[in-house]
């Protein structure tokens, strides 16, 4: 039906132009009986619940294509997935135009999945994905693939020579990608949004998932999720820190969007334990800042050593590092009141406002109008996803 019927269409136009409106007309109502005639062969099974239970109410005949692509179906509900795969293929070479071409292609590529080719799957959700975009097999198939990816994500290896031994995790991260790019908005979206940045999380990929909650945030500020992703994004700028002796950033952007998370979600926020989590953060800089006056002093730079114990004592007076900072300034002949000190105001540190708090900037996700972010770069080298070309089918290496 799928070529016959555009033939007839064609053909049937030019025919109805060179016509008298008395044979248009006529000529007309064949042709759209026709093409209903055409449209309900194509209809899968429908049932209705009647007083027996769940009645067949209208299938396709069984020797249209309709009622061909319904066997391979049928085969694959009963477990037979080889078969289904067989008869989908041969339904998919013998009709290259039909409407439900898009619907064979998932059902070829559910097949595979139940035989556990995974990604030979891919092969014909992504062509899917290119070629039918404006159908519904096109939901469908981005499911379909974010199920694959998951699968993938969990261990789950490629196989090759007929063994499962490469791994597919690039596949996994160009889907939970390629997912958002093709249904922006969506909770299909959303969906592969948050589990790509916790699969970076839990893969300690922590750079790549504080970008990715970032994202995720910036695309989705309403989502059920964001109170989850704020506080793996401030764990993951944590968790970015390798110590004293090293750069700061990731702790002072922690800082910063642990104030977020406690501004937007209080309850959250104290049930996370970011009071906590500050305080380990001002215990951490405090060292960090008691390292660098030892560094002064070491190198006989008194003033700028002195500044940084009077820094350390001053802007963390509750730190293990503030203690130290004073007992050396009383050795060398100050004295600074620790006491007083925490009963004060927050630490005064760069990067932070009068009242102690982290300076915070419009990129963060409560101010509405985020700033343009940084693409996500590469993590690894990866091959892409399979190209395909019309008419030919994947194969495993």
């Amino acid at each position: 039906w799928g070529a016959g019927a555009e033939l007839l269409v064609g053909a049937g136009g030019f025919m109805i132009m060179g016509m008298n409106h008395g044979w248009q007309r006529l000529l007309g109502v064949g042709v759209a009986a026709l093409l209903m005639a055409g449209s309900h062969a194509f209809a899968q099974v429908e049932y209705e619940l009647g007083p027996d239970g769940f009645e067949a109410v209208r299938q396709p005949a069984p020797g249209s294509p309709a009622g061909a692509l319904q066997a391979a179906r049928s085969a694959l509900a009963g477990g037979d997935a080889a078969r289904a795969e067989r008869l989908a293929s041969d339904w998919l070479e013998a009709n290259p135009y039909h409407p439900l071409r898009a619907e064979a292609m998932v059902l070829r590529g559910d097949a595979q999945v139940a035989q556990g080719n995974y990604y030979l799957s891919l092969f014909d959700y992504e062509r899917v994905c290119r070629e039918y975009p404006g159908s519904p097999a096109f939901v469908v198939a981005l499911e379909r693939e974010l199920e694959v990816a998951r699968i993938f994500t969990n261990g789950t290896k490629r196989k090759v020579w007929g063994m499962r031994w490469l791994s597919a995790e690039a596949e996994a991260e160009e889907l939970y990608i390629r997912i958002q790019e093709r249904a922006p908005g969506g909770k299909l979206a959303e969906t592969a949004g948050i589990e790509l940045a916790d699969w970076y999380y839990k893969d300690r990929e922590m750079w790549l998932s504080s970008e990715m909650y970032d994202v995720f945030l910036e695309n989705n500020p309403n989502s059920l999720w964001a109170s989850h992703a704020m506080q793996r994004r401030a764990e993951s700028h944590m968790a970015r820190f390798k110590g004293p002796k090293f750069d700061a950033t990731g702790l002072l952007e922690a800082e910063r969007h642990l104030v977020t998370f406690q501004k937007a979600f209080p309850v959250d926020a104290d049930r996370a334990g970011a009071a906590e989590l500050m305080e380990r953060i001002d215990d951490s800089l405090a060292e960090k800042d008691l390292i660098a006056a030892r560094w002064y002093e070491s190198q006989q730079k008194m003033v700028s050593a002195k500044f940084m114990y009077r820094r350390v004592a001053e802007g963390y007076p509750r730190s293990a590092a503030a203690r130290k900072a004073a007992a050396r300034l009383a050795e060398l002949g100050e004295r600074i009141d620790l006491g007083a000190l925490g009963e004060g105001a927050g630490p005064a540190r760069p990067g932070l406002s009068g009242g102690g708090e982290p300076t915070v900037r419009r990129t963060d996700w409560e101010d509405g109008q985020p700033a343009e972010r940084p693409a996500l770069p590469d993590r690894r080298a990866t091959e892409d996803l399979p190209v395909v070309t019309p008419g030919r089918q994947g194969k495993e290496e």
